[in-house]
This record gives C-alpha cells, structure tokens and sequence, in this order.
C-alpha cells in the first residue's frame, strides 16, 4: 500500500530544506516580492501556494515576518529620510600622462537635508491628531460628535420621563 501523497512544504521538511525555504520566502516578502512572483519562483501555483500557507502555520508566519521586516525597513528609511543622513559620493578620473593611464577617486562627503514631509508624516503617525495639518478640523469633527452622541442619551431620557 502507497503512502500519502506529501505537498510541497511536507516534502521540503523530508529533504531537510524547510528552513531555508522558509527563510528564502521571509527574504522576498522583505524584499516585497509578491505571492505570485514568489509561488512561481518555487515552482508551483499561487493557488496551491496559498492552500499551503492555510495549512501550515509556520509557512505563514515566513509571510508575516516578511512583511514586518519590509515595514520596518520603510519606516527606517522613512526616518532617515525624516531627520537626514550623510553618505559619501566617489568620483573617478582617468588622465593620460606620459607614462600611461592615472586613475584618481575623489570622495565627497555630503549630507541629505532633512525632508519636511517625512517629518510632518512621521510626527502625526506616531504623535497623532497633534501634528495633524487639519487638527483643527477633527477637534470640531470630534466635538460634533461628542455633542451628538450627549444629545442622543438626553433625548432617549427625555423619553423615559415622558413616559412615567
């Protein structure tokens, strides 16, 4: 009698490979590699892919870790971008002297500027409505409702004492 037929990830846990692949899956979700590029890659379906991340847990979690390394890459970048950084620009010549060829590298330092729309991006995520260019908006938005939701409960109690 023949055995069960083993899906892909069953198989690359018999061959040993499973965390590897797991692992080659987390570095392209990082990388924001889509399910379909990444199920091609691996030789099978997106469809079949996404059978086998409902079936086995730890291939899903390679998916979600994936994805929480890609974002905090983008909100350190984004930091970055935010407050700026400095990074180092080379140059290369190449002169013809009397003896031959004279390759030089310069190197400059430079520094990008802090980018406003990171930081106001940034300060209102992290801080809130605070920072928001609108805030003024949502307060009075937010006192409306407030102010409705106070109306509301008065008018169900004037219900109430109507009634008795």
């Amino acid at each position: 009698m023949k055995g069960k037929m083993l899906d892909y990830y069953e198989k690359w846990g018999k061959n040993g490979v499973l965390d590897n692949r797991l692992k080659a899956i987390e570095d392209m979700v990082s990388k924001s590699a889509t399910q379909k590029e990444i199920a091609k890659i691996l030789g099978m379906t997106e469809k079949t892919l996404i059978k086998l991340k409902n079936k086995h847990p730890k291939l899903n979690q390679a998916f979600i870790f994936g994805n929480d390394e890609l974002k905090y890459t983008l909100i350190d970048t984004m930091l970055k971008k935010a407050i700026g950084y400095e990074y180092e620009e080379m140059q290369t010549t190449i002169e013809e002297t009397k003896i031959g060829t004279k390759k030089r590298i310069v190197k400059y330092k430079k520094k990008a500027q802090p980018d406003y729309n990171a930081i106001r991006y940034l300060l209102v995520v992290k801080f809130g409505r605070e920072f928001n260019e609108k805030k003024e908006e949502i307060d009075a938005m937010f006192e409306r409702l407030k102010a409705r939701e106070e109306n509301w409960s008065n008018a169900s109690s004037d219900e109430d004492n109507n009634k008795s």
